[in-house]
C-alpha cells in the first residue's frame, strides 16, 4: 500500500509508514509542549493526536486508491476519495479508545477536514447518508485486499479497540447532530472551557496538517533541528559592540543614551518577569529603545525558565513597516551566533508575510535549487520553525482565529512561544474583548507569553483574570524632558481643505513639514497646491497610489534630505505614522483616532534634534469641499471614534508627557462589545464556517478589514515590463505540451520568481476606483493577473510624483479607447 507515489528524486512512501510517521510526530510535539489544559490530560491530547495521525489516510488502503495513485493521469472518482471513511473509521475507534464521544467528535472533524479548511461542528451536511454509502464500500474493499496487514499494523497500537470492520457507521449522524448536547455535557457553557476546546481543535488541526504535508514531500527538517535549544542574544551585547564601533552615536554618557540603558535595564531586570505570568506590557514613548526593549524582554522571561526553548513571535500591523525592524533583529542574530548563522541565517530568524518571498536561506544549494525545492521551502516558511519569526498581525491572529488550512498549519508552533505585539493599538477596538479572551486563555491554558508594545497602551486585558504587568512603570519616561518633544496645537473647528491650504501656504516658513491626510484624494490636492505655491520647497506626495517600489525609493530620499537639512514638505496618508523612521519640525494632521494623532507627532522631533518641546504638531479637522463639506476623517473612521476623540481633547494645547493619561482617558471610553460577542458565541459553539443569526462564523473574522478587492500591477520599470513580458510567456508555455517535466519544473519555477518581483508594482484598489479605465485597452493581461504596460502608464495612468491616476490622462488616444 502507498500513501504517495514516487516523485524524482524521492521515492514511493509506503502508507503505513506515512501513518506512523505522521502520528510520532504528532504526539512528540504535544509530549514537548507545556499545557496546563482543564478540559483533556496532557496523556490523553497526546494519544488522541497519535490517533488521528494513525488514521487520517486509512482510506488510502483502498483498491480503488491504491489503483489511481499507481496509474499516471488516471482521474480520481468517489471511491478513491479518502478523508470521509478515514475520520469515520478513527472516530468510532477513538470513541472506544479513549471513551470519549467528544474527543472522537474533534478526531471525525479535523480528518474529515484536513485536506481543506475546517468546517462548523453542527455542519448540517446535506451528503452524510451518501458519504456513509461509500465508506462502508470503501472499508468492505480495504477488509478484502489488506485486512491481515493492516490488523497487524493497527493491533501493535491500539489499546482498547481493532479496526471496526463491521460497523455500519449507523451512530455517526446521530452523534453528529447531538455535538451541542455533547459539548454541554462535558465542557459546560463556560465560555473559558469552550475557548480552550476550540484551540485544542485547532491544535490538532495544526499539528496533523504540518506533518502530513512535509511528510508527504519527504522534507528533512533537519535545518532547523535544536534551534531553540541555543540561547537567545543579549541585546547588552550587542549593543557594547556598537560602542566600540560607533562610540559617537552609541556614547553612553549622552543624555539620550543614558536615558536608553537605563529603559533596557528596567526591562531586563524587572522583577515583574516570571514564567507564571503570561502576560506584560511595555509602554514608553518613541526613540526610548522600544525595539532593543523587546529582544531584553525575551532573553530575560527565557533566563527566568526551566527550560528556555521558546520561539519569539514579533508581530507588527503592518507589512510596510516590518523591514525597518526586521533589518535591526537580523543584525542581532548575526552578531549573536557567527559563523553559524552565515552557514543557516533562516535557522534563526525569517521574515513571514504574504509580500515576502518564501526561499529559506541557504538550506538548499543555489546551482541544485529546483521548484520541488521552493514548495519545499514554502511548506517550511509558513510553518515558523525559525528561532524568531517576524510577521504581521493578520499572519498571527489569523492563525488563532481561523479555519483556514493554511493559516492553521503553524498554529501549534505559537504555543508555548514569546509573542511580542508591536504598535497593539493598531488593533480595532471592536476586537478588544475577542482578543482579551482569546489571549488569556491561549496564555494561562498553552503556557503562551505575551508583550504588548505601544507609546498609547489601549485596554484590552482590562479586565482579566491575569492582569498584565508594565515593564516599564519604574522609569518614569513619558515625563522626562528628553522625551516631552512635541507640542500638539488642537484645532478641531471644520475648515475646507482649500481654506486651510491657502492659510498654510501663507504662513509656513519651515523648516521642513509633514502633512498627514485621511484619504488619497485630499492628499493629492494638498500636495499639487502646495507645489506650486510653495516653490522653494521640495514637496513629497506619498500615499498607497504609488507602487511599493516608488514609495520606498521616496520615504529613502526624504529621510536623505531631512539628513541634508533640506527645506522639504511631506504630504501623506495614514502610511507613515508606524515604523517610518523620519522626524520633522512641524507634522499636520488631519482628524482622526487619538492613537492615530499620537503615532503622527511620534514623527514630530523623533530624536530631540530640536530639543524639548521644539517639534510642533497641529490637529485640525478638514472638510471635503466635493462633498458638501463632508469631514474628511469621516470617509474611514467610526462616528463614535470621532465622539470620543472630542470629549479627550477638550483642551487647545498638550505636551507629549500628557499623551500617556490622554490615552488611558481615551481608551477607557472604549466599551465595543457586539463584533467581539458574535464571534466569540461562533468560536464557543467551533462555528468555523456556517452563517448564523445569532453568531459570527470564524471564516468571517478579518482583523484588517479589506476595501480593496482589485489588484493591479502598475509597470513603472523597464525591469518590470521584461519581467512581465516573461512572465505571461512562461505562463503560456506551461498551456502547451512543448515541456520536459524537468523543464516544467524550471518554468514553474521561473515564474514564482517572477511574481516574486513584480510584487514591487502591485496596487490594490476597490473596483469601483477602476471604472474610468472600464472601457479601456489601458489595463491589459487575465482577470486575475491585470497590469499596465510601462508604455501605458507613462501616456495614461501613473504620475510618477503621485502614483496611480484615478482617471486616465486627458490626452489619452483613441487608439487606446474602444
Amino acid at each position: 500500500m502507498l500513501s504517495h507515489p514516487a516523485e524524482k528524486n524521492t521515492p514511493e512512501k509506503p502508507l503505513v509508514e506515512h501513518l506512523l510517521q505522521v502520528a510520532t510526530l504528532s504526539a512528540r510535539r504535544i509530549d514537548g509542549m507545556k499545557l496546563d489544559l482543564t478540559i483533556v490530560s496532557k496523556r490523553d491530547l497526546s494519544r488522541l493526536s497519535f490517533l488521528i495521525g494513525l488514521f487520517h489516510d486509512f482510506g488510502k488502503a483502498t483498491s480503488f486508491f491504491q489503483n489511481y495513485i499507481r496509474t499516471p493521469g488516471r482521474r480520481g472518482s468517489h471511491l478513491t476519495h479518502h478523508s470521509f471513511v478515514s475520520a469515520a473509521v478513527a472516530y468510532t475507534t477513538i470513541k472506544t479508545e479513549l471513551d470519549s464521544e467528544l474527543l472522537a467528535i474533534a478526531a471525525f472533524r479535523v480528518i474529515k477536514r484536513h485536506h481543506g479548511n475546517l468546517e462548523a461542528f453542527d455542519n448540517e451536511d446535506s451528503s452524510l447518508k451518501r458519504d456513509i454509502a461509500i465508506a462502508k464500500d470503501q472499508l468492505q474493499d480495504i477488509q478484502r485486499h489488506y485486512k491481515s496487514e493492516l490488523e497487524d499494523f493497527f493491533a501493535a497500537r491500539l489499546e482498547r479497540s481493532c479496526i471496526p470492520w463491521t460497523t455500519d457507521f449507523s451512530s455517526l449522524p446521530e452523534n453528529l447532530d447531538d455535538w451541542e448536547d455533547i459539548a454541554e455535557d462535558d465542557l459546560g457553557d463556560g465560555a473559558e472551557e469552550r475557548i480552550e476546546f476550540f484551540f485544542v481543535v485547532n491544535l490538532l488541526f495544526s499539528l496533523l496538517v504540518d506533518h502530513d504535508k512535509k511528510d508527504a514531500a519527504r522534507l528533512d527538517s533537519g535545518y532547523y533541528e535544536g534551534n531553540l535549544d541555543e540561547p537567545f542574544p543579549r541585546v547588552f551585547d550587542y549593543i557594547e559592540h556598537l560602542r566600540r564601533q560607533y562610540p559617537g552615536k552609541f556614547d553612553p554618557t549622552s543624555p539620550i543614551n543614558a536615558r536608553r540603558q537605563e529603559f533596557l535595564k528596567a526591562v531586563s531586570e524587572n522583577d515583574a518577569i516570571d514564567p507564571d505570568q503570561r502576560f506584560y506590557t511595555i509602554t514608553a514613548p518613541t526613540g526610548i529603545g522600544k525595539t532593543y526593549g523587546c529582544l531584553a524582554f525575551a532573553r530575560a522571561l527565557m533566563d527566568a525558565m526551566d527550560t528556555p526553548a521558546a520561539r519569539v513571535i514579533y508581530c507588527l500591523p503592518y507589512t510596510s513597516i516590518i523591514d525597518q525592524n526586521f533589518a535591526v533583529f537580523e543584525e542581532i542574530m548575526r552578531f549573536h551566533h557567527g559563523e553559524r548563522y552565515t552557514e543557516r541565517p533562516g535557522r534563526y530568524i525569517m521574515k513571514h508575510h504574504y509580500l515576502e518571498p518564501k526561499p529559506v536561506d541557504k538550506r538548499v544549494d543555489v546551482e541544485e535549487y529546483r521548484y520541488k525545492d521552493y514548495l519545499d521551502d514554502v511548506l517550511l516558511v509558513e510553518s515558523w520553525e525559525s528561532a524568531m519569526v517576524v510577521t504581521t498581525f493578520v499572519q498571527f491572529f489569523h492563525s488563532l482565529v481561523g479555519h483556514k488550512n493554511r493559516m492553521l498549519k503553524k498554529f501549534h508552533r505559537i504555543v508555548n512561544s514569546i509573542v511580542i505585539l508591536d504598535e497593539i493599538q493598531n488593533v480595532s477596538p471592536h476586537y478588544y474583548k475577542l482578543l482579551q479572551k482569546v489571549l488569556d486563555v491561549l496564555g494561562r491554558r498553552f503556557n503562551t507569553w505575551f508583550l504588548l508594545v505601544t507609546a498609547t497602551q489601549p485596554e484590552i486585558f482590562a479586565p482579566s483574570p491575569m492582569p498584565p504587568r508594565e515593564l516599564a512603570a519604574s522609569i518614569e519616561a513619558m515625563d522626562d524632558p528628553l522625551f516631552n518633544r512635541v507640542k500638539l496645537t488642537v484645532d478641531i473647528a471644520p475648515q475646507p481643505l482649500t481654506g486651510f491650504l491657502e492659510r498654510f501656504v501663507g504662513e509656513f516658513v519651515g523648516p521642513n513639514c509633514l502633512m498627514i491626510l485621511n484619504t488619497r484624494e485630499s492628499a493629492q490636492t494638498a500636495y499639487r497646491h502646495i507645489q506650486k505655491e510653495l516653490p522653494r520647497f521640495q514637496v513629497f506626495c506619498l500615499t498607497t497610489n504609488l507602487v511599493p517600489r516608488d514609495r520606498k525609493e521616496k520615504i529613502k530620499a526624504i529621510a536623505e534630505a531631512l539628513t541634508r537639512g533640506e527645506a522639504i514638505i511631506v504630504v501623506s496618508t495614514q502610511l507613515v505614522e508606524a515604523g517610518v523612521d523620519l522626524s520633522f519640525k512641524n507634522v499636520y494632521r488631519d482628524f482622526g483616532p487619538l492613537d492615530s494623532i499620537v503615532q503622527a507627532a511620534g514623527r514630530c522631533n523623533r530624536h530631540g534634534e530640536y530639543g524639548p518641546l521644539g517639534g510642533l504638531a497641529r490637529l485640525v479637522c478638514l472638510q471635503d469641499e466635493a462633498r458638501n463639506l463632508k469631514e474628511f476623517h469621516a470617509y474611514i473612521y467610526e462616528s463614535i471614534i470621532g465622539q470620543m476623540v472630542r470629549a479627550t481633547l477638550m483642551g487647545g494645547e498638550y505636551e507629549a508627557r500628557q499623551f500617556a493619561d490622554l490615552s488611558r482617558r481615551y481608551f477607557g471610553m472604549f466599551d465595543f462589545q457586539r463584533e467581539s460577542n458574535l464571534l466569540l458565541k461562533g468560536i464557543c459553539d467551533l462555528n468555523y464556517d456556517r452563517e448564523a443569526g445569532n453568531q459570527t462564523p470564524v471564516s468571517k473574522f478579518q482583523l484588517i478589514e479589506e476595501y480593496n478587492d482589485e489588484e493591479l500591477y502598475v509597470l513603472t520599470t523597464l525591469d518590470a515590463q521584461r519581467d512581465m513580458d516573461r512572465l505571461r510567456e512562461a505562463m503560456s508555455l506551461l498551456t502547451t505540451d512543448e515541456l520536459s517535466p524537468e523543464e516544467r519544473d524550471e518554468t514553474l519555477l521561473q515564474i514564482e520568481g517572477l511574481k516574486i518581483a513584480l510584487r514591487e508594482y502591485r496596487l490594490s484598489f476597490r473596483s469601483s476606483e477602476l471604472k474610468a479605465y472600464a472601457d479601456s485597452r489601458i489595463i491589459e493581461g487575465l482577470e486575475y493577473f491585470k497590469y499596465i504596460s510601462y508604455e501605458n502608464q507613462q501616456k495614461y495612468a501613473y504620475d510618477p510624483d503621485t502614483g496611480f491616476l484615478k482617471s486616465p490622462k486627458q490626452e489619452l488616444s483613441n487608439a487606446a479607447i474602444f
